[in-house]
């Protein structure tokens, strides 16, 4: 089930403003949550401001997914696939071809994004005992979501551990990517704050949108555990 907070367009001031807008509709819509039956799973770097708003305020544990974006060879913000934190790639043969991205571009893209997989697994979770999901509710958070790649991705990994229910929490999305993802039977609900008719990119929809640096994701990272 997708569940829309307005069918108009939303400017977000920030990733911030984003996770409290977020954090307002998840509250309105889902009841029971606590930190014994629930996480809040992050996709970074964007996503980690906009989830720390969730979990610092429904006192949740926060934990991260690290997919990453295969871009289309000529637009590298257009997702055509992606890596999962465990290694695995999925391309999209559709967004493959429409791209126009050769074979050579990808082998090698998939490769290099592994890499970058596992330098922020080490970086990010370095002293951190992992989250056992099974059985509980798990909310998965992005800043935004176009192609929903990494979404799917991190929708996989979690699944492996046998969550209770999976629900994907955006502040912005098209509605073909939410579609489809409802479609996959994977994940039990969608909240997404904001869906425009007109969808370019993510960061069309935040009056500021600078990249998130590790240092940010790790300061907030530390500030969960508090």
């Amino acid at each position: 089930m997708i569940k829309v907070a307005s069918k108009d367009p939303i400017v977000f001031k920030n990733r911030k403003d984003a996770g409290k807008q977020l954090l307002n509709f998840i509250k309105q819509e889902v009841k029971g949550l606590n930190k014994e039956n629930a996480v809040v799973i992050a996709l970074p770097r964007g996503g980690v401001p906009v989830a720390f708003e969730i979990s610092s305020a429904l006192d949740l544990p926060l934990d991260l997914s690290i997919p990453r974006k295969i871009g289309a060879q000529n637009n590298p913000e257009y997702a055509i696939g992606a890596v999962s934190e465990h290694g695995e790639a999925f391309i999209n043969n559709e967004l493959l071809s429409y791209s126009h991205s050769s074979r050579e571009y990808v082998k090698n893209e998939i490769e290099k994004q592994r890499l970058e997989s596992q330098r922020r697994q080490q970086i990010y979770k370095k002293n951190r005992k992992p989250i056992d999901y099974k059985e509980k509710t798990v909310i998965i958070v992005d800043d935004g979501m176009a192609t929903g790649s990494t979404a799917k991705s991190s929708i996989n990994s979690v699944l492996q551990a046998k969550p209770k229910k999976i629900i994907l929490a955006l502040p912005t999305a098209p509605i073909d990517s939410l579609e489809e993802i409802k479609n996959s039977g994977k994940v039990d609900e969608i909240l997404c704050v904001s869906i425009p008719r007109i969808f370019n990119a993510v960061g069309c929809f935040y009056e500021t949108f600078d990249q998130t640096d590790d240092s940010e994701v790790i300061e907030l990272l530390e500030k969960s555990l508090n």
